[in-house]
């Protein structure tokens, strides 16, 4: 007997024009400012928790997805940055293992901010659509990840 898939319901566009255009400026900065808070948290090194790390995960790995999935951004302009903001968060979770506080150096700092900089233009040139893609295409991505059998070097849990 075949396995039924679940239905899932699609969502009602109430005004098609919706998906044309960017998110509203309340929106943005909404956003922008858990990105930001998080980020502050993390270079005071007032010893952050699971959910600013997850914020700022959520920036890079939204980041790298319109850069190599929906091929939103150019690869080769952003992909550098977001890979200093990997590794400096690579960096960050071995100091914790190690015991010590999450904290970021500076170059770790500043490619944190570069890449929330990239983030915030998205925000600003892509539609509302196109992020809500990003950020379904992203977590699809990472729920795979952790679903797997065998544990992937590239995924960093707490």
């Amino acid at each position: 007997m075949r396995k039924r898939s679940t239905y899932r319901q699609k969502p009602v566009l109430l005004n098609p024009l919706a998906a044309l255009r960017p998110a509203s400026k309340e929106q943005r900065d909404r956003v922008m400012g858990e990105f930001l808070s998080s980020l502050d948290t993390m270079a005071r090194g007032s010893h952050p928790g699971v959910e600013e790390w997850r914020s700022l995960s959520d920036a890079v790995n939204s980041v790298e997805t319109l850069a190599l999935h929906l091929h939103k951004l150019d690869p080769l302009e952003v992909m550098p940055t977001v890979n200093d903001a990997i590794a400096a968060m690579v960096a960050a979770s071995k100091r914790l293992s190690d015991g010590q506080g999450m904290r970021l150096d500076a170059p770790g700092l500043k490619a944190l901010r570069d890449v929330l900089a990239i983030y915030e233009q998205c925000l600003e040139g892509l539609t509302e659509r196109e992020m809500s893609q990003a950020q379904a295409e992203t977590q699809r991505r990472v729920s795979a990840l952790l679903r797997s059998k065998t544990p992937s070097a590239e995924v960093i849990s707490l």
